[in-house]
């Protein structure tokens, strides 16, 4: 049957996978075809919705950061959850055998990744066909290409109490089995009308589903460019004709095991993998979390300017977006941004919350929490740049800012963007002096200061911003 003969109209699908983008790939290949596409990122969410639900067939992510696919299959069944209904893997485990693995574990299809749409719509077929049981023997299937019908009785008389033996007569009958079949290894004579075997191979290694299979030629003649030819085409081994079945026998188990072994790696390298990943992001979301708490701290000393620290983070953000800088550099901005005003840890309340104006004195103590802060920071490791926010926020283009009187380009861009961003929110915040500036006296006084307490470019990004937010929605809320 022919991908465009087989209709999933009216069918109700359900997605898990932690990656939203991979569940809006499943929902955009599978629109137009008639089927309803329910989607989940939380695996809990998804087994009460299962609880609660029924489809005609479900997809499940392998690899997620909270638990498996495999996992959640075992809860589904566990549970009787969608009793009937067949579950296939998604899964970047291309190797040849984990389709026997993910079959042995439960699933009733699988798909490779990356997902294509004839992938997905084979699954369902595969899910959904009459011959399930017989696709899906627990024996390893071999699928042998000859034309000559006494050689696939030999071989079929050969293999057949160890395996489960499919023979066809030609290369077109083979790619015709295989879309909607499985085989753990193909044998492939190399001399026949039609198609012939290096075209075979040649056509095999276009379907990506079908490349990992593993390949053995059956040959009469001893030529030697031709089998070379054969092994650049990724022929794993050669049985020479007439056919001895000890010899036969032990090659196909010897390459049988082999790719056994091979997906055994792959399993144990993609689970350690995982494991690092989970543990470099429950890391990665500790430091967040500690650089989050930290700002609060900072903002919490001054009552009047609570979420300073965020918002400065997330304006910073937006002008490296508007510069088209890497999500990366955006990212760290961010944090840079977050903890710019460290320093003030190292300031007395008294002198933060005072309501009347700074002494000299306390304006000299006020000025030194760039210092502070670039000391706190410097021994951030994993991000180098962290204290350049903190050290020069307060510095002005025209060189008569503090700590240092840095000019121009010589204030790191980092610190020249963390500015301009921290002057807006200082305008558009409550203090104890005065509420909220109108959004012209704001954007008056960015223009104000371009080329002298800012960059110019970065200032006129933020009147972009400003003239942007026509309802002024980017200020402190009370």
């Amino acid at each position: 049957m022919k991908h465009d003969e087989f209709s999933i109209q009216g069918l109700k699908i359900f997605a898990l996978d932690d990656n939203p983008l991979d569940n809006r790939i499943i929902v955009e290949l599978l629109k137009n075809t008639g089927a309803v596409v329910n989607t989940e990122t939380d695996p809990d969410i998804a087994l009460e919705r299962l609880a609660n639900e029924t489809y005609d067939i479900i997809f499940l992510d392998h690899m997620m950061l909270r638990c498996d696919g495999i996992s959640v299959l075992k809860q589904i069944r566990e549970r009787h959850l969608c009793d009937k209904t067949p579950v296939a893997i998604i899964t970047a485990n291309n190797l040849v055998s984990a389709n026997r693995t993910y079959l042995e574990a439960g699933f009733n299809a699988y798909i490779p990744k990356p997902v294509k749409r004839e992938y997905l719509i084979d699954a369902i077929r595969h899910c959904l066909c009459d011959n399930l049981e017989e696709q899906y023997e627990t024996r390893q299937n071999i699928l042998v290409i000859d034309d000559d019908k006494m050689n696939l009785l030999i071989a079929k008389k050969i293999l057949e109490s160890d395996y489960s033996v499919k023979c066809v007569s030609s290369g077109e009958d083979a790619f015709e089995y295989l879309e909607s079949c499985t085989a753990d290894l193909i044998m492939l004579d190399l001399r026949m009308p039609g198609m012939d075997g290096f075209e075979f191979m040649e056509k095999i290694k276009q379907r990506p589903v079908l490349d990992e299979i593993p390949i053995i030629c059956l040959t009469a003649d001893n030529d030697h460019d031709a089998e070379s030819k054969c092994f650049e085409l990724g022929a794993q081994d050669f049985i020479t004709k007439p056919f001895i079945s000890e010899i036969m026998r032990r090659r196909v188990h010897r390459i049988l095991e082999l790719n056994r072994l091979q997906q055994e790696l792959q399993d144990e390298v993609s689970r350690r993998t995982l494991q690092l990943n989970q543990r470099s992001r429950q890391m990665e979301r500790l430091t967040v979390q500690v650089m989050q708490t930290l700002a609060s701290t900072i903002d919490a000393k001054d009552k009047y300017t609570n979420g300073h620290s965020v918002r400065v983070a997330e304006y910073s953000r937006e002008i490296a977006r508007r510069l088209n800088m890497s999500e990366q550099n955006q990212q760290d901005i961010y944090y840079i941004g977050l903890l710019h005003d460290i320093g003030k840890i190292g300031v007395p309340d008294e002198i933060i919350n005072k309501t009347s104006r700074l002494t000299d004195e306390e304006f000299a103590i006020i000025k030194t929490h760039p210092c502070i802060g670039a000391d706190i920071l410097t021994k951030m490791s994993e991000l180098p740049d962290i204290a350049t926010g903190a050290r020069w926020h307060h510095e002005r283009y025209d060189g008569r800012g503090y700590p240092d009187g840095l000019s121009g380009d010589d204030i790191p861009l980092v610190a020249r963007i963390i500015g301009v961003a921290d002057a807006y929110d200082a305008m558009t915040s409550n203090r104890s002096y005065r509420q909220v500036l109108p959004q012209e006296v704001v954007r008056g006084e960015i223009e104000k200061g371009k080329g002298t307490q800012f960059d110019p470019i970065f200032a006129e990004i933020m009147l972009q911003i400003i003239d942007e937010d026509i309802e002024y929605n980017l200020r402190e809320k009370k």
